[in-house]
């Protein structure tokens, strides 16, 4: 009886699992870079969403939009396909609001949205250091008070 000795390479059963782990392999890691890519576009939807809302925030304190109603508008330039309410609600002080600020885009197809929410005095009602005015100057004649007495 002769024995054959093992041939060198490889079996077609060998190479078809060999091929069957290769592309099951790239599936997955097709899917991870799929995946890693939609939330990536979602980080920076969320990051660009949340400094335009704040940009709003600050035109509301500033006193560029109006606190007596609310106000809905798109943004212009880079950011075109974003829009934004700003919702000004009333309520306990006078003249202190809860101001609501959305903005919001379709992003591929879903929409994206971000809510920003402060208490804000109505710039409009309040002073500014600028109509400060300086206290008179001591008259040099009168004696000095140090508060004390």
């Amino acid at each position: 009886m002769t024995r054959h000795a093992p041939r060198p390479g490889l079996s077609l059963v060998e190479v078809l699992l060999s091929l069957a782990i290769l592309i099951i392999a790239l599936t997955a890691i097709n899917s991870l870079v799929e995946l890693g890519s939609r939330q990536g576009a979602q980080s920076r939807a969320a990051v660009r969403g949340t400094r335009l809302a704040q940009s709003k925030m600050a035109e509301v304190e500033a006193g560029a939009v109006a606190l007596d109603s609310e106000a809905t508008g798109q943004f212009e330039g880079d950011d075109a396909g974003w829009t934004y309410t700003v919702t000004p609600t009333t309520g306990g002080p006078p003249n202190l609001y809860a101001v609501t600020v959305k903005v919001s885009r379709d992003a591929g197809g879903r929409p994206f949205e971000v809510v920003l929410t402060q208490m804000i005095f109505d710039p409009t009602k309040t002073g500014s250091a600028a109509q400060a005015e300086r206290p008179p100057a001591p008259d040099p004649a009168e004696p000095a008070t140090t508060g004390m007495e």
